[in-house]
């Protein structure tokens, strides 16, 4: 149990802010340290700049020799610019050296010198791999103060840049996660591994017990001095021990920097539960739309018709004009005969502060979607941008919390439960197949052209939502997030961000978080992930834990599936979509195929970068039931019985169906990939094949109905293939199209799923 000396540190940051500084010294972190329960620290002597020591300063200090650091608010990584030198305790020679760093032409050159710090020597094995520990925080827009921990020393930075994945450092945010939380991320890492002494010629050299001490006094810190709260009081907004060297079990602190400043705050909270009636609107009004041209706001009313909405609840805002396609237009907005659930507003950004203006004041409607493009992009936009945003934040201030509104830039709403469709997409472009059955899944997008483009790859997808979120000036991707946690009609959220409001990131955190726990999936892609920025007086934390760094750290962390390009998000929205509800057992694998090349592919992808699965190996009684089957189809002459099982071009569809139900039906297989290469002649996989009974095309959706274990499919060829692999995704079953890919996907979907991080991809 950590309590932190509260006072103590009150009066600590109160002297920094009173002295004009943003930044602690060293031995003022080292107090920090103290206050926060780690009081391993060197002993240490402040001399300011000038100044000398008396002859029983050093009386105290244990061993024969002496650290000394120069002391500067300008100057954070002190042994870049020979800031450090070690010295005998000797009075004479520490007074020599002090002397020397006041008046080295260098240093003065780097920073003001307002000091040094005559620290005790403790030996320790500085340089060695593994044996220095970094931890710190730092205060984020997004997601608050993010806790990191790896690899410590002057090496901090190349380690995290050149180690795979999450070995080098764990991260996440610190208002999101315990300390035994994040002990078990930080033992995913290298440095657990060397300080634990898993690794050949470590021994174990700092506890468990002490590990979690730390990180819990680093979570508790961020909770109370990096926290909202604060009430514009200055607070911590990063704060670095590097190294911690462990020493007997103990973590002794021997070198720090923090700075102060303020937390970022939320915005003024939405009055999320409007989302409703955004998504399922008994009533809209539609403004912008033109009757010369087929312009955005005409295009969005006659999808509205096209979706079948009932037009007696539907009306154009338009000067001059009785009808528009059949549907009534009224003068003005202060005209609508009633208040709407969503008026949609589809004109020039600078109209927009004035619309929103009259919209607020006549309590017009619940909701309102911004399709306006150039709404804070340029400077115009700007301008009007921030008149919206200061309207909006009043308007939920007030009594009735005022509309939510969403975009600007938005592209529009697909739903399907709400019977109504916005995006300003022709549907000759994108067919919405109203006809047919949705999927639960919700795409939530910063990118109306991201969403659209994933529908019409995935035509099977049918999505039940899709939400194009644009700006965020109001409603962010996490409201929508949060609303829909509850809502039957959404299984899998996919979502692509480009960037967050204030603590938006955090808040999306915590409701993936909320939607795994309530056994729904998430699908995440992050655009913009350069670490542009970063200033050269900021920490080591600064460095390592970058923008994207944190938020892919703390999407995964909550369970999200992060992907790293557009195609594998779509490969894990069909593999969520199609596999979702299924049996996850584990990660033990069986495949099958019809080609040698795709078989040796498929063993070769059972690991990789983050994942890691296992090709199950046929014991005696597999092997000789798969013998008996190669016998019934005659190709004993032509397969060995053993995984991955290759069929030959001589398998046929029956012989590949019951190779794949054998498979499924062991025990200690939890998932099947099936592969075929389909212009062998013994299969019907041709277009004018493919609606024969005893085609894969019809074999495979019995096969997935009969069983509760994730079963994928690839089809490694051309254009003439497509009806085969489309037919088979209609079926709701995942079709890749290499077999290397539908093991590397279903692999990294499996492992995600079991929480599990590989050896090969820590």
């Amino acid at each position: 149990m950590i309590t932190l000396q509260q006072e103590k540190i009150e009066d600590l940051l109160n002297q920094i802010v009173d002295s004009g500084r943003q930044s602690l010294f060293e031995h003022e972190v080292y107090a920090l340290l103290s206050f926060m329960g780690l009081a391993s620290t060197p002993k240490t002597v402040f001399v300011e700049a000038g100044g000398r020591l008396a002859v029983d300063d050093l009386e105290d200090f244990r061993g024969d020799q002496v650290v000394i650091k120069v002391v500067s608010p300008n100057i954070t990584h002190k042994s870049d610019v020979g800031g450090v030198k070690f010295e005998r305790k000797s009075i004479n020679n520490v007074n020599a050296t002090l002397a020397a760093i006041f008046t080295d032409a260098h240093l003065q050159r780097a920073g003001t010198i307002v000091g040094a710090l005559v620290c005790e020597f403790i030996p320790y094995k500085a340089g060695v791999f593994g044996s220095e520990l970094f931890v710190g925080l730092r205060a984020t827009r997004e997601f608050g103060p993010v806790l990191a921990a790896g690899l410590g020393g002057i090496d901090t930075e190349y380690y995290a840049a050149n180690l795979k994945g999450n070995r080098a450092t764990a991260m996440a945010p610190a208002f999101d996660i315990s300390a035994e939380e994040f002990l078990d991320l930080f033992r995913r890492t290298s440095c657990y591994e060397l300080l634990a002494g898993r690794a050949r010629g470590h021994v174990r050299s700092a506890d468990d017990s002490e590990l979690r001490k730390c990180f819990a006094a680093f979570i508790e810190l961020a909770k109370i001095y990096m926290s909202p709260q604060r009430e514009g009081k200055k607070g911590i907004v990063e704060l670095e021990v590097n190294p911690f060297a462990a020493i007997k079990g103990e973590l002794v602190g021997l070198d720090g920097h923090c700075r102060l400043g303020h937390a970022p705050v939320a915005s003024t909270p939405r009055p999320i539960s409007k989302i409703d009636r955004l998504l399922h609107p008994r009533s809209i009004a539609v403004v912008g739309a033109s009757a010369k041209s087929m312009n955005p706001g005409r295009v969005i009313l006659r999808n509205i018709i096209g979706a079948e909405y009932n037009t007696s609840n539907v009306y154009v805002v338009k000067e001059g004009l009785t009808e528009l396609d059949g549907v009534q237009c009224v003068e003005s907005i202060d005209k609508l005969p009633k208040k709407v659930d969503v008026i949609v507003l589809a004109v020039a950004a600078t109209q927009v502060p004035e619309l929103a203006k009259t919209i607020i004041e006549k309590d017009a409607c619940e909701s309102v979607i911004l399709i306006p493009g150039g709404l804070g992009e340029t400077e115009g936009g700007k301008e009007a941008e921030t008149q919206l945003r200061q309207r909006i934040a009043g308007a939920h201030t007030g009594p009735s919390g005022g509309p939510v509104f969403l975009g600007g830039n938005c592209l529009g709403i697909f739903s399907r439960p709400g019977g109504y469709d916005t995006l300003f997409i022709p549907k000759s472009k994108l067919p919405k197949n109203w006809n047919r059955k949705g999927k639960k899944v919700a795409l939530i997008s910063q990118s109306g052209a991201f969403m659209i483009t994933r529908m019409s790859n995935l035509e099977s997808l049918n999505p039940n939502y899709a939400i194009s979120c644009g700006n965020q000036v109001d409603l962010t991707v996490a409201d929508v997030v949060e609303h829909l946690l509850v809502s039957d009609a959404v299984d899998v959220f996919a979502v692509y961000v480009e960037g967050f409001a204030d603590l938006g990131g955090l808040a999306l955190a915590k409701h993936v978080r909320l939607a795994i726990e309530k056994g729904k999936e998430v699908v995440f892609y992050k655009a913009g992930r350069t670490q542009a920025g970063r200033t050269a007086t900021a920490g080591h934390t600064a460095s390592i834990a970058g923008d994207y760094a944190v938020c892919e750290a703390a999407l995964k962390n909550a369970g999200a599936l992060v992907a790293d390009t557009f195609m594998e998000f779509e490969y894990y929205l069909n593999l969520c979509t199609a596999l979702h509800g299924r049996k996850i057992g584990g990660t033990r694998i069986a495949c099958t195929s019809n080609a040698g090349y795709e078989t040796v592919g498929m063993a070769d992808a059972i690991s990789g970068p983050g994942y890691s699965v296992d090709l199950v190996p046929f014991d005696d009684t597999t092997t000789t039931k798969v013998e008996g089957i190669l016998s019934e189809f005659r190709l004993d002459g032509l397969v060995n019985a053993r995984p991955p099982l290759d069929l030959t071009p001589m398998a046929t569809d029956a012989a590949h169906e019951t190779c794949i139900r054998a498979m499924l039906d062991r025990d200690d297989v939890d998932a099947v990939v099936a592969s075929y290469v389909p212009l062998t002649p013994a299969m019907k996989t041709t277009p004018d094949e493919v609606d024969h009974e005893d085609s894969m095309t019809k074999r495979m959706p019995k096969i997935f109905a009969d069983t509760t274990k994730p079963v994928v499919v690839a089809i490694d060829s051309g254009p003439l293939y497509d009806p085969m692999a489309k037919q088979i995704e209609d079926a709701g079953i995942p079709v890749f199209r290499s077999a290397d890919s539908a093991v590397r996907m279903l692999g990294k979907y499996l492992c995600s799923k079991r929480g599990m991080v590989c050896a090969a991809g820590r």
